[in-house]
């Protein structure tokens, strides 16, 4: 039996790139960037999508909307989002009505912030400090909206920072498992997203682009496979 399809787009988070990725590039709003967002984007319209989600809270899902309508109504300027300059730009291209919003950030089942982990593991265990290392993009060179989508989502990137995330287990085990405090939020963030793409499937023909950061790619990848609900596409088929 066909399955729906699902093509995970992992990104960067547009309005903080610097701080989080050590990013070197130039306003996203230049020509010359924007130019190469809308290259990006016409690259992803040959999977044809018919729906597309994003890393946005569900239960704001109606003011993301909004601001989409806008947006299609020549209302609104895009904002530095990845959610406005992807997928906006994406929808609007093919006509779409509306976009998925399938994030959550509640406090949920985690009894540590990835914050408290980091200042944790720098004074108690520097040696695991690799593991927030190797989840951060330095870039040599010049390098295109697209070539950056394309490092994100090669394999050897999505298994070494799932890899970091799921070796942060190790830290604190002594000292009530620390890290383990944020992976169970980590794992149930990602379970939850898993739960809200599979409320958008409508029948085998569905076609849905998920937009969210490049972190979650490896984590949402096992369990779309594992649910056994979805055929997942490579981007890198489209990139």
């Amino acid at each position: 039996m066909d399955k729906p399809k699902i093509m995970i787009l992992g990104t960067f988070h547009m309005a903080s790139y610097k701080s989080l990725y050590n990013l070197n590039l130039d306003d996203l709003m230049s020509d010359k960037r924007q130019n190469e967002i809308k290259e990006l984007v016409d690259k992803i319209k040959k999977f044809e999508p018919t729906k597309i989600a994003v890393e946005h809270e569900y239960k704001y899902e109606d003011e993301l909307n909004a601001k989409y309508t806008k947006f299609v109504n020549g209302e609104m300027d895009l904002e530095i989002h990845e959610s406005h300059q992807i997928a906006f730009r994406l929808a609007k291209s093919l006509g779409h009505k509306r976009i998925y919003a399938v994030d959550w950030m509640e406090k949920g089942a985690g009894t540590c912030l990835i914050v408290e982990v980091y200042e944790y593991t720098m004074k108690e265990q520097p040696q695991f400090l690799n593991f927030f290392d190797d989840l951060s993009f330095i870039p040599e060179g010049n390098y295109t909206i697209s070539d950056i989508h394309r490092f994100f989502n090669e394999k050897e990137y999505i298994t070494k920072t799932h890899k970091s995330y799921i070796n942060m287990a190790r830290i604190g085990i002594n000292d009530g498992y620390k890290g383990m405090g944020w992976l169970i939020w980590w794992y149930q963030r990602n379970l939850i997203i898993l739960a809200h793409l599979s409320q958008m499937i409508e029948d085998s023909n569905d076609r849905i682009f998920l937009l969210i950061g490049a972190g979650h790619v490896g984590i949402l990848t096992n369990f779309l496979n594992e649910s056994g609900l979805f055929e997942v596409v490579d981007p890198l088929d489209y990139l």
